[in-house]
């Protein structure tokens, strides 16, 4: 896939520490360019090489493959679901114990309040 514009600017995930990607801080200065006008083309990052198709389709595709041998094995159709939560169940338990956590306080606030 070719890029959006001939200069896409680096990704600033690359270089944020660990409170900027904690907080997502790296994103301000895109939030701010967004509130004073509408976002182009041209302002968006570049992707992170982990986060490029082709990168998370071979994974995907390993998980897939190991999950028709499994099926075959167990004399079973091979089932996609479980393919893909064996691919991003790591990332995606992560993100949902910073959503719980959100949300518990959240509750927590409005349990004080009544």
């Amino acid at each position: 896939m070719l890029p959006v514009s001939p200069e896409v600017k680096p990704n600033p995930l690359q270089n944020a520490n660990f409170c900027s990607r904690l907080f997502v801080w790296w994103l301000n200065p895109l939030f701010k360019m967004g509130y004073k006008r509408k976002l182009e083309p041209n302002d968006m990052y570049s992707v992170l090489p982990e986060d490029r198709s082709q990168h998370l389709g071979e994974e995907l595709q390993g998980h897939w493959d190991q999950e028709v041998k499994r099926a075959e094995k167990d004399a079973r159709k091979p089932s996609l679901m479980k393919a893909i939560v064996k691919c991003y169940w790591k990332s995606y338990l992560i993100w949902g114990m910073f959503a719980f956590l959100e949300e518990a306080e959240e509750w927590l606030l409005v349990a004080k309040i009544l």
